[in-house]
């Protein structure tokens, strides 16, 4: 497999205790081999759509038109220009797919045609799309590999033409994700739980079927805020896992922390832009800033900036690229919104986490250089294997100070934590809400008449509030650190056992029978004493005991 290196910057100053520790950190960051989950496999050939009005259409047509063989589909009358060879319809068309692989449709008086079996020779697909229309056909914020949206730009028109004959051939891009149907909260049952993936996807990859999502590979371009607003880690970053990077930094900040008695700052920073743009400022760094190259800072949610800190970092800045999409940016700063509470109930000032906007937010954040003193934590061995749950476990059981007056603090509604509460008065412990529990916070305790509940686990997804047939329970959103410091589950309802009256077995609480009884008395078929008897049976005592009716009624 091939093996994938982001090179972090090694040319920065190193006159004090603190740039000499930085080389150290840098060149465990160096050695490092930091693989994927594996690869996605793109085969194009040389057919280009070219959509849009008819005149710009066939400028680009007749520039590719040596070594490309295009189709037009104008989306204009086209009075005066004759398209000859190069039209194929008119219309606005749909488009969908990715590079090797485009599908483009047209609706017609004849129903819906795929305008890839118009071409002569029939073909079955495209293999790349200009769209030069004033309005793209595809609209999401990261378009698929192939698609090269220029609408009215002439730069951006020449950077197209000149790109898209590179683009024949074979191509391999990393799988950046990994996804773990059994942690999903999207959906159980015909419910509707979490959709932070679906909202956050900037290329439209991630689509619902129902009870989970589903990633198209292809369309998936790594911008890794899915993970990032994933509460539960079914869907993870893997370019590289979560484990690995933090494999390496730990290694890099113990070396660090080694040679000198200030403690770093950790600053992630995308690889290519971020290494164009840190280099020529090196010299303004600070040395205890230790750069971090990753694939898209997008990926790095909640349970990295914490597990840093954990290591001993008394700072995470995160520097986004200049033009990153704003799904992406606004998906960080959810959660860095979100966590501010966390982090203030960690005791923990929240500018330790920093959000850097592009060049200007770099280098207004140099001027300010609000670097923090050590958090007072001790960095410690601990695991860091598991999934984002677990990680964000370890990290508040570390970071968490048990001598603190309040151990409790409300979080906004759509935070990933909390408890929920149970009426018990209109509980059946029906057991609906486990049933559709995703990561088991609610559970039943086997063979007792019991609800149990591990708030460590809580989602706070809704699907336990919404299985619920009584509307007996309501989320509250929160933050109890001592759940992750000792995780455990408690008793939110229990009731006494109803034994059957035929074999003496649990099958239900004394509540919900007396509330059945309480139902169907008066009803015609429970007039008589046997017929009420059997509502305190079991299924098979109830089967049998019915049966024995039939044999006597012969």
């Amino acid at each position: 497999m091939l093996e994938i290196t982001h090179p972090p910057l090694t040319e920065l100053p190193a006159v004090e205790a603190n740039g000499r520790a930085r080389a150290a950190a840098l060149a465990v960051l160096s050695e490092a081999n930091l693989g994927t989950a594996g690869f996605v496999d793109y085969q194009a050939g040389s057919a280009v759509l070219i959509v849009g009005p008819a005149e710009r259409a066939l400028g680009a047509a007749r520039v590719l038109g040596d070594s490309m063989r295009c189709l037009i589909v104008a989306d204009d009358p086209g009075q005066g220009a004759d398209l000859g060879q190069y039209l194929l319809a008119r219309g606005r068309p749909m488009i969908t797919g990715h590079l090797g692989a485009f599908v483009a449709t047209l609706d017609t008086d004849k129903g819906e045609v795929n305008l890839a079996s118009l071409a002569q020779g029939k073909l079955t697909h495209f293999d790349l799309v200009l769209d030069v229309s004033d309005e793209p056909v595809i609209e999401v914020e990261k378009p698929p590999i192939g698609y090269q949206r220029v609408g009215q730009d002439p730069q951006a028109l020449g950077e197209a033409l000149a790109l898209l004959p590179e683009m024949v051939g074979d191509f391999q891009k990393p799988r950046f994700f990994a996804y773990n149907e059994n942690l999903c909260a999207h959906g159980a049952r015909g419910l509707s739980g979490c959709t932070r993936c679906l909202d956050a996807c900037a290329t439209g990859a991630i689509r619902s079927l129902g009870e989970m999502i589903e990633v198209d590979p292809y369309l998936c371009q790594g911008c890794g805020s899915c993970a990032t607003t994933c509460p539960s880690g079914a869907i993870a970053y893997a370019y590289p896992e979560a484990r690995d990077l933090l494999g390496v930094l730990r290694r890099a900040l113990k070396s660090y922390s080694a040679m000198a008695s200030q403690p770093p700052a950790v600053l992630f920073h995308d690889d290519d832009w971020g290494a164009g743009t840190l280099a020529p400022l090196g010299a303004e760094l600070p040395e205890r800033v230790i750069p971090v190259p990753v694939e898209d800072t997008g990926s790095l949610g909640p349970d990295i900036w914490l597990m840093t800190l954990a290591f001993g970092a008394s700072d995470v800045l995160i520097l986004q690229p200049d033009g990153a999409e704003p799904s992406v940016v606004e998906a960080s700063a959810t959660q860095r919104a979100l966590f501010t509470p966390v982090l203030e109930a960690l005791q923990m000032e929240p500018a330790r986490f920093a959000l850097l906007d592009g060049t200007e937010g770099l280098k207004e954040w140099l001027v300010k250089t609000p670097l923090h003193d050590s958090h007072g934590r001790q960095a410690r061995q601990f695991s860091i294997g598991g999934g984002k749950r677990e990680r964000l476990q370890v990290a508040f059981a570390e970071l968490y100070r048990p001598n603190r007056d309040v151990a409790t603090t409300p979080l906004p509604p759509g935070a990933p934590f909390g408890q929920i509460q149970v009426d018990r008065d209109a509980c059946t412990l029906c057991m609906s809400c486990a049933a559709v529990c995703p990561v088991e916070a609610v559970a039943s305790a086997g063979g007792e008449p019991q609800l149990l509940f591990d708030e460590s686990r809580c989602l706070q997804c809704g699907l336990c509030e919404q299985a619920c047939p009584e509307d007996a329970i309501a989320l509250e959103a929160r933050l109890h650190l001592p759940a992750f410091a000792r995780p455990e589950a408690r008793v939110l309802n229990e009731e006494k056992p109803f034994h059957c009256v035929g074999c003496g077995k649990v099958f239900a609480t004394e509540k919900i029978i007396n509330r059945v009884a309480d139902q169907l008395s008066g009803h015609w078929m429970f007039e008589d004493e046997r017929a009420r008897r059997r509502l305190e049976m079991c299924e098979d005592c109830r089967v049998k005991d019915l049966f024995d009716d039939e044999q006597m009624a012969r």
